[in-house]
């Protein structure tokens, strides 16, 4: 199968990718500026959301998306609402984010995949990939029939996982705290799958399906005065080297740059930062 689009496309929420320069300069991409949107962390307002995606419209062939913190994961929705075909979401993420809202209805990191299941018909499948052991999270859900979660502990191969998947299309979603910290630093509890694991399963899902999409976040966010301290550098270093190996995945299975593409051909061995 193959990759349906082919951008790579970095939103600038929290300045975090500001700090991983080597990582931008490698990737040619588009910068959208949410900067300066007010009700954006960890809630998202109406008005808010509305913005994003009138943003993320704009751009005809989003094929992969850094949203920086988990606090920002929700905004995989409106990436989600314009897949127009039956499609199931591959989410890899170390909570389910299938949480009820805690401010009434209102859009959070932590209940997106919730709003995703009541919103979008197109939407078949939800695979959670990863989350740390649950009881409850999600059981009064009416779609919860509609979600498989694999813990950390029973992770599946990509075979079956592949087999498990309902539809040729697919849209994956990856926050980073799912990683180990040796390969990763976030704002969130996090596991401890190995980076390579992690592109390993991308890999083999971008072989054998038609990807939507996929965008990542779980960046570690950086306070200014924090911007000169080595633990916090060591952070952002692992951050940029898991992002660029997550990116090299991506550019492995684009198809041949039409001309005058913007995309070179990258060499996916080099990929120390």
């Amino acid at each position: 199968m193959t990759l349906l689009h082919q951008q790579i496309t970095f939103c600038n929420f929290d300045g975090t990718y500001t700090q991983q320069p080597k990582l931008l300069a490698r990737l040619p991409h588009r910068w959208i500026d949410f900067s300066q949107l007010r009700g954006t962390s960890l809630y998202c307002s109406p008005e808010a959301f509305a913005s994003i995606c009138k943003q993320m419209n704009k751009i005809p062939d989003c094929g992969l998306t850094f949203w920086g913190s988990g606090n920002y994961h929700y905004a995989a929705l409106a990436q989600l609402r314009s897949i127009q075909h039956p499609f199931t979401l591959v989410l890899f993420d170390h909570h389910t984010d299938l949480q009820e809202g805690s401010i009434g209805s209102l859009l959070s990191c932590g209940s997106w995949v919730r709003h995703a299941l009541s919103e979008l018909t197109h939407l078949k499948k939800v695979m959670i990939i990863g989350p740390e052991p649950v009881r409850s999270q999600g059981a009064a859900l009416p779609e919860r029939h509609l979600v498989t979660i694999f813990p950390e502990r029973s992770l599946p191969s990509a075979q079956r996982l592949a087999a498990l998947i309902p539809t040729e299309a697919i849209y994956i979603s990856v926050d980073k705290d799912l990683l180990s910290e040796r390969d990763a630093k976030t704002n969130w509890s996090q596991g401890t799958l190995p980076i390579k694991t992690l592109v390993h399963l991308l890999d083999q899902l971008i072989e054998c399906k038609q990807v939507e999409g996929l965008d990542v976040c779980g960046e570690w966010p950086v306070r200014p005065h924090q911007s000169y301290n080595q633990q916090t550098r060591a952070w952002i270093h692992r951050n940029e080297c898991s992002n660029w190996a997550i990116a090299q995945t991506f550019i492995r299975h684009q198809q041949s740059p039409k001309p005058g593409s913007a995309y070179p051909v990258t060499d996916s061995s080099k990929h120390v930062m």
